[in-house]
């Protein structure tokens, strides 16, 4: 093996570890954040002025939810255009995860009016996705 190809495989190696370690720490902290807000964090407590923290929360949400939907659109599209089945599924079961957390959640808080958003989004959002030969 050459010392080229070795260290490609290294840095492939590193690489698939690196966003590994990032997707796992985002899955954590989102369970944290859905489960104790950002109160739960000292460091947002002593650095975020009380009368801004409420703002900049939905910021942070919104912000999430925009990053998410970038990702949809690219790689959604990307899925359909090049007719990659696996990609596709792999962007329904991230979805699918985010949906059904989400009605959890909202099911424990009796919301029940976002179970039925949760599952028209899953289908709105699926159908392309699933359907695409």
């Amino acid at each position: 093996m050459t010392l080229v190809f070795y260290n490609e495989v290294v840095k492939y190696k590193y690489l698939i570890l690196w966003i590994t370690i990032a997707g796992i720490i985002g899955i954590v902290f989102g369970f944290f954040y859905a489960t104790f807000g950002l109160e739960g964090l000292p460091v947002y407590q002593r650095f975020v002025p009380e009368t801004s923290f409420e703002g900049w929360s939905r910021g942070l949400y919104g912000a999430t939810f925009i990053g998410f939907s970038v990702l949809l659109l690219l790689i959604g599209r990307r899925a359909i255009q090049k007719r990659d089945k696996e990609l596709a599924r792999i962007l329904v079961l991230g979805i699918g995860s985010w949906l059904v957390f989400e009605a959890i959640v909202s099911l424990i808080y009796g919301v029940y009016i976002n179970i039925a958003v949760d599952i028209a989004i899953m289908t709105f959002l699926s159908f392309p996705l699933l359907h695409n030969k």
